[in-house]
C-alpha cells in the first residue's frame, strides 16, 4: 500500500477476495494510512463451485470495520443474503436489504441479480447515498462464460469513479458493459469461462 501511494495518485481502489479475518483487518488499517480516493467493495465469498471464500471472523470484520470506508459495495444475492443473515426473494426483500447495508456504513449499494431465479433477465437495485433507487435489467445469456462478472462489474465502476464520473452516471454503462462482455463471449478454457473485456462499451 505505502509502495503504491508513494509512487502513483489513486483516485479509487476495489476489494476482491480477502479471505480471513487478518487480511480484512489489514485492509481496513491501510486504507486508514493512506488516500485512495473511492473504496468499492466487492465482498467475494463464494466461488462460482461452491467454494467458501470469506470465513466467519472475515465477514463479521467486512461489516463492522470495510463497510464504513465503502464509497459502492456490490454484492451479489448470495453475498447480501450471508452479510446480512437473512433470505431475499422478493423484490421489496431486495430493496430492504439495500437499506440493510446502507446502514451499515456503505455510501451507496448495487445488489447484483445474476443469482435470481428468472430465466430471462437479471435485474440489478442500486440504492444511493441520497435515498434515491434504480433498478438496471438486461436480458439473461444462456452461457456458461460468466467467471468474473462480479469483478468485471466492480472493476467497472472503480475504474470510473477514478475518472471522476458519477455513480448514477456509470451504473447504466458498467451493466452494458457487463452484458456485451457475456454476449460476445470469448472461447476459452472449460466450465465457467471468462467474459471478453475487449468489448467495446
Amino acid at each position: 500500500f505505502e509502495s503504491v501511494a508513494v509512487d502513483f495518485a489513486i483516485k479509487a481502489v476495489k476489494t476482491g477476495a480477502l479471505f480471513d479475518a487478518e487480511h480484512v483487518h489489514q485492509v481496513v488499517q491501510e486504507l486508514a494510512d493512506v488516500h485512495f480516493g473511492a473504496v468499492v467493495v466487492d465482498p467475494v465469498m463464494v466461488a462460482k463451485g461452491g467454494a467458501k471464500l470469506l470465513t466467519n471472523a472475515a465477514i463479521a470484520l467486512v461489516k463492522t470495520e470495510l463497510l464504513p470506508l465503502a464509497t459502492v459495495i456490490t454484492p451479489n444475492l448470495e453475498e447480501a443474503q450471508v452479510l446480512l443473515d437473512r433470505s431475499i426473494e422478493t423484490e421489496a426483500d431486495i430493496m430492504q436489504a439495500a437499506s440493510a447495508l446502507q446502514a451499515l456504513g456503505a455510501k451507496h449499494v448495487l445488489i447484483k441479480g445474476g443469482h435470481a431465479a428468472s430465466a430471462t433477465v437479471v435485474r440489478d437495485y442500486a440504492l444511493f447515498a441520497d435515498g434515491s433507487s434504480a433498478w438496471y435489467t438486461a436480458p439473461r445469456i444462456d452461457t456458461v462464460r460468466t467467471h468474473g462478472t462480479g469483478d468485471t462489474l466492480s472493476a467497472y465502476i472503480t475504474a470510473n469513479l477514478a475518472k471522476g464520473l458519477d455513480i448514477k452516471d456509470i451504473l447504466p454503462a458498467a451493466k452494458q458493459f457487463t452484458y456485451e462482455a457475456i454476449k460476445q463471449s470469448i472461447n476459452v478454457g472449460h466450465g465457467h469461462g471468462p467474459l471478453n473485456h475487449w468489448v467495446e462499451g
